[in-house]
This record gives C-alpha cells, structure tokens and sequence, in this order.
C-alpha cells in the first residue's frame, strides 16, 4: 500500500520531485530515518564510482576505504547482480550500507527503473540518503526500517563502538537483543510494490533468511534473481542453519546458481 501511495506521487509529478514527495510520505509513515547529529562529522569523497559522503569516525572501515579508493567493494557481487539487472524493472538493495551498490544499480536500471535502498541504522540511513542526492540518483527510494519476515516489531540495533568490528556495515539488528536502537520491522511483501522487479540483494548481517521470508509473495511474483549472504557466524545466536536457507530456497521453487565470492549465494528459479 505505501509503495502504491508513493507511485501514485510519482505518476503526479515526474521523477525529478519523486524523491522528495516519496520522502515525505515515507517520514510520515514512520519509515524514513530522523537526521543524526554525527552527519557534521561527514566528509565528501569524489570518487571514480561517485560522490560519496563517508563517516570520518571509522578510519579502518574496509566498505568506505574502497569507496575512497575508487573501488567496488563487493566487486564480484555487483558484476554478477549486473549481468541480471534490466533497464526499467526495479531492484531491491536490502542493506544498503553507504549506498555505493545502490547508486551503481540507479545507473544499471535507467531513468524509467526504480531502486529500493533498504537501511536499518539511523545514522547509516543517513548517509545513504545523502549519496543518493549527490549522485543524482532520483529514481533511488531510500527506505528505513528493519526487513523482515514479521512487520510492525520493534527490533534493536547495536551502538557503534567499533570494539567487536571496525566497520560500520559490520554491523546489524541483534534479534535477541533488548536494548540498542529501536527499529521498527517491516517486509517486503508489506510494501506491495508494484513495479516488476529484476533483481534483489539481501545483506543484513545474519538476517538474510528472515528477510527472504518477508519476501515470498513479492519472489512468487517477479521471479528475480536473488543474492543473499550466509554469515555462519551469527547464525548460532539466531538459531539458523544453512539447511534452514535451503530449505527455503526449495521451497519457493528456486536453486541455487552459484557461491559469489565465498559467502554469497545466488538463487534462481527453477
């Protein structure tokens, strides 16, 4: 229903106004972050892949040192979304992080494409919508809130102190947590959204399966192919196992394609 209300914002008044009128509607509906008091801590980077505004707080952070250095962190995951991503159909960046693969997909899918940029921490958001505006990147949807299988849960998202990772992206929604940040959940299947949709990239720190699962209609729809990440580490504490995602995957009619880069998986239908 609210990608629906957003589309029909769109249809009104052109891509140019969108992002700001989406923004608007996505602040009221509670799924568009408050602005963070680091952002003056914010340096701008012209790079080879972008303009990118990178938090100078995290001088090992290993996703904003490549941006620096004009690389693609997760090269070999962007190549392989690239050669599935159509001009028009939209594209889901479940984890967008700084939001360097969301504006390398904005460019992938054209003017008449759309991309939803999923985020879960504030401060994150906020950087992501910035490098969205500074690309220019007004067919990208910046999306707050954490995806899930069950929406409208207040979730909770770790403090940055760099102590157990030294990256930002490192860092995810703790499931079994009781304080943090809160964040509300949402699914996708909850944002009923009407575009088709060419590709989805799911990496969320040890909660790839629960996305996939708020998910299920929206895949049972467009039949996309799917990047998700296995982090083995975080799957103890969340009760997961691979056989879990395999599972799934058999279950909504799909298989697996190939390993991407060690931990990446990428699905496709049957």
């Amino acid at each position: 229903m609210y990608v629906g209300m957003a589309r029909s914002v769109y249809l009104m008044t052109g891509f140019r106004s969108v992002r700001s009128a989406v923004g608007s509607l996505l602040r009221r509906l509670g799924l568009r972050g408050p602005i963070s008091e680091r952002s003056a801590r914010l340096a701008l980077h012209e790079t080879a892949t972008g303009r990118f505004y990178l938090p100078a707080d995290a001088k090992m952070d290993i996703i904003a040192r490549a941006i620096i250095d004009s690389k693609v962190y997760d090269e070999k995951v962007y190549f392989t979304a690239l050669k599935h991503i159509k001009p028009g159909p939209a594209v889901l960046d479940v984890g967008a992080n700084f939001g360097q693969m969301s504006v390398l997909y904005s460019k992938a899918v054209g003017p008449t494409g759309k991309v939803y940029s999923f985020e879960a921490d504030k401060f994150i958001f906020e950087v992501l919508s910035k490098n969205l505006d500074a690309n220019g990147c007004v067919n990208a949807v910046p999306v707050f809130g954490a995806v899930h299988d069950v929406p409208g849960v207040v979730l909770h998202y770790p403090e940055h102190n760099f102590e157990r990772f030294t990256t930002y992206g490192a860092y995810g929604i703790d499931y079994n947590a009781k304080t943090g940040q809160d964040v509300q959940s949402l699914t996708i299947d909850g944002l009923s959204i009407n575009e088709p949709v060419s590709f989805m990239k799911v990496d969320i720190q040890g909660g790839d399966l629960f996305a996939l699962r708020g998910a299920v209609e929206t895949i049972k729809r467009n039949r996309m192919p799917i990047i998700f990440e296995y982090e083995e580490d975080f799957q103890e504490d969340y009760k997961l196992s691979f056989q879990d995602y395999v599972d799934f995957v058999r279950g909504i009619g799909y298989k697996f394609d190939k390993v991407v880069d060690k931990s990446n998986y990428l699905i496709i239908p049957n």
